[in-house]
């Protein structure tokens, strides 16, 4: 009897838990949507005649369920097309891009006011809405409609005359010319444009070392650039072959014009380096709350994210003080789109560059409307490995403009290793560690040039072996192959053309699998080091195995 009774209770508490779990479970299914926008204002300064400036925010559904929204033209704005732009936010979180565009006025008209269109953009819907303006400041209001209640948000700009003086603008304004070996060169371009109206007339020289100026410890610190021209799938962010050591990304980070951006979801950035503090550079920041930083494991607290923008040029400073040791810096950016240019490592001695290890060309010009692209190398020559450093000094209109640039050149006997291009035409794939020597054929192909593929090794390089290529005229298609032989491929109809590099046939230190892959229909082959390549299957494309081990 008393055992029975044990039972019934039992059952009954069971039951009670069950019954508390689905109360609670379908509480939680009944919270409604909740609408939340960062921030609510935005400031994109000066706009003058014929430019544009845009600026992020952050949408998300706080409640439960899905949320839809949408968006209208501000009040006394009118859309070309008369359409609204919406979406629904089943991963709770989406962005709304608006972008303001002063178009050229004309010049004739005494009183002129400024043709305005403001662009409202999700990620696959645009609308477009036009209203004129006087020069001057302008605050308008953009009211979203949502099942999670209805929000305003502001943006702020100023209008500018067309008879705004010349100003020059130049990106990057940090140059990261990378690791570079004695006797050897790395290049880097400069882009300069006008964002003035009147003639801009510009020179630039590197800057000099000063008398009594201690040339070893030039500057004391080394910036580090996140800029990748490495190939992935599209839209998505590979970390460049030279950060591997330093950086490591887990979850799904973005491209954005070769900068890392969060996407949905929990985003992780990993950064390990040595020194005495270190400093951020980002891009844009639109939704700063929605980024973690923790410094050896432990949370830590940095200013407002739109004073870094507007205020330090995206410099943000994270630690400074630290022991001269190993650190790792974690960066945790949830539903984010900062976008993340690069950091700088305290506590690293920068040698001021001898004179004539940096080049630019060219060295003045007047520039109106055009762009201007400048070359910037830097020599290794017979330096002593380390790290340098100069400022190359921008004059334009009595004022001057510092670019900074740093270098490391490393020591002779490192392993070497050597950029393998990738070109396309149609669904053949040329790679070339020498595109200047193949420029005939790339013209004759029309190959169009898609980067950085991967990188192989010199030629003395134990463990490896030269990486051979083929072409066959009928098929239209190269093949690549670390045997002679080509190690059972059948090699009729192919020329063959020579190595491109060397590759390694085992996995060495920090190597990566350089993957093949064959399309039957059209005899065709393609290799990446990409893990995925989703884009290559879905066009016939079926994996063949390891081609080899590369960088």
């Amino acid at each position: 009897m008393l055992r029975a009774e044990k039972k019934i209770i039992f059952v009954l508490v069971a039951l009670s838990a069950f019954l508390f779990c689905v109360k609670a479970s379908n509480a939680e299914e009944s919270l409604p949507p909740v609408l939340s926008i960062s921030p609510r204002e935005m400031n994109l300064g000066s706009i003058a005649s014929g430019e544009a400036a845009f600026g992020l925010f952050t949408l998300k559904n706080m409640g439960s369920g899905n949320l839809s929204w949408s968006v209208k033209c501000p009040e006394g704005w009118r859309p070309p097309a008369g359409t609204d732009t919406s979406t629904s936010l089943r991963k709770k979180t989406d962005y709304l891009r608006v972008e303001i565009l002063s178009f050229p006025l004309n010049e004739q008209l005494a009183e002129a006011q400024h043709s305005v269109e403001m662009k409202l953009e999700t990620e696959d819907q645009t609308l477009i809405c036009r209203k004129k303006l006087s020069e001057g400041a302008h605050k308008e209001a953009i009211k979203i409609t949502s099942e999670g209640g209805n929000r305003t948000i502001f943006v702020t700009f100023f209008l500018s005359s067309v008879q705004e003086e010349a100003l020059l603008n130049l990106n990057p304004t940090k140059l990261d010319m990378g690791s570079v070996l004695p006797g050897r060169t790395a290049s880097r371009r400069v882009t300069l444009t006008n964002k003035g109206k009147e003639m801009l007339n510009w020179s630039v020289a590197v800057e000099k070392s000063k008398r009594d100026e201690n040339t070893a410890e030039f500057k004391k610190g080394r910036y580090i650039s996140f800029l990748s021209d490495e190939i992935t799938e599209e839209g998505a962010y590979a970390v460049p072959a030279h950060l591997k050591e330093m950086m490591e990304l887990a979850g799904r980070w973005t491209d954005n014009e070769g900068y890392p951006s969060g996407a949905e979801g929990e985003n992780t950035m990993t950064l390990r380096f040595s020194g005495t503090g270190i400093v951020l550079y980002l891009l844009t920041c639109p939704d700063a709350d929605s980024v973690g930083l923790y410094l050896d494991e432990r949370p830590v607290t940095v200013g407002n994210c739109s004073e870094v923008i507007e205020k330090r040029n995206g410099e943000l400073p994270v630690a400074a003080g630290l022991a001269d040791a190993a650190h790792v810096l974690t960066i945790v950016s949830k539903d984010s789109r900062v976008i993340f240019e690069g950091v700088k490592i305290m506590g690293k001695k920068i040698s001021r560059a001898p004179a004539g290890s940096i080049v630019i060309i060219p060295t003045a010009g007047t520039t109106l409307t055009q762009t201007n692209y400048l070359q910037v190398t830097f020599a290794g020559g017979e330096l002593a490995p380390g790290y340098y450093g100069g400022n190359i000094v921008f004059t334009a209109n009595n004022k001057q403009t510092i670019v900074e640039l740093f270098a490391e050149v490393l020591p002779d006997n490192i392993t070497k290793l050597t950029d393998i291009y990738r070109f396309s035409s149609a669904d053949d794939y040329l790679y070339t560690a020498k595109p200047q020597e193949d420029v005939a054929k790339l013209g004759r192909g029309n190959y169009k040039k898609e980067g950085i593929a991967f990188r192989l090794y010199a030629p003395e390089t134990p463990g490896t072996t030269p990486f051979y290529r083929w072409y066959n005229t009928w098929k239209r298609a190269h093949f690549y192959h670390h045997e002679q032989s080509g190690g059972g491929k059948n090699l009729q109809g192919y020329v063959f053309e020579g190595a491109i590099g060397n590759i390694a046939t085992s996995k060495l230190t920090n190597s990566k699998e350089l993957y093949r892959w064959y399309n039957p229909s059209s005899g065709r082959y393609f290799y990446t080091t990409d893990t995925r390549a989703a884009n290559i299957k879905k066009r016939g494309y079926r994996f063949e195995g390891i081609a080899g081990y590369v960088k």
